[in-house]
């Protein structure tokens, strides 16, 4: 506290502790022992200090060796999920390619379909707007299409003219006999887009 560079306040509560754990001569007993009825701890008594003890540095440069030899790397676990191939990839011609780039709101998650030109394990080569780039096996997928349904022309002329020829010959009936005339004697003739009601009802 003689410290020009002190102050006095910062020392104030280790002066009151020593005053309270001081012993008077004429009561043979502390402060703090009529207050709070026992002796007041010291912040060096809150620590017990025991002298380290060095032991012998080769015996335990010898243990640490012994225990690191005992040390065994865990091998990595093998995972052997089976990867789903569709079987359609050893045959078919055309493959749909998966878009891993960041896509658009609404944008199909596959583009194509595109010719295969070669195939393996792992990869496919493709003809992508001509030119042959190889993509891996997991981004594609099979393309199937439906097949044109062959049919007989020759039957299917056949089947269609008479219907036409009919409908042609009624047509033109409607067209010369005209339904009604006018005042003065002019025929009427009625909007191609109502020959066919006419024809409906004069069958009925």
């Amino acid at each position: 506290m003689d410290q020009a560079d002190s102050k006095w306040s910062d020392a104030l509560p280790l002066v009151l502790l020593g005053i309270c754990s001081t012993i008077k001569e004429d009561i043979g007993c502390t402060a703090a022992e009529l207050v709070y009825g026992t002796t007041l701890t010291f912040p060096g008594q809150l620590v017990n200090y025991e002298p380290t003890t060095h032991g012998d540095s080769t015996h335990f440069a010898s243990r640490l060796l012994q225990m690191m030899q005992n040390i065994r790397a865990i091998s990595p676990r093998e995972y052997n999920n089976p990867v789903h191939l569709d079987k359609h990839l050893e045959t078919g011609k055309f493959v749909f390619v998966r878009v891993d780039a960041v896509k658009k709101s609404l944008a199909p998650p596959y583009e194509g379909p595109y010719k295969v030109i070669k195939r393996t394990h792992k990869y496919f080569t493709i003809n992508k707007n001509g030119n042959n780039e190889t993509i891996s096996i997991d981004r594609i997928k099979p393309a199937f299409y439906e097949a044109p349904q062959a049919t007989d022309d020759n039957t299917a002329n056949k089947q269609s003219l008479p219907s036409i020829a009919k409908k042609q010959e009624e047509e033109e009936k409607l067209s010369t006999t005209p339904s009604c005339l006018t005042r003065s004697g002019r025929p009427i003739k009625k909007p191609k887009r109502y020959v066919h009601f006419a024809i409906l009802k004069k069958h009925n």
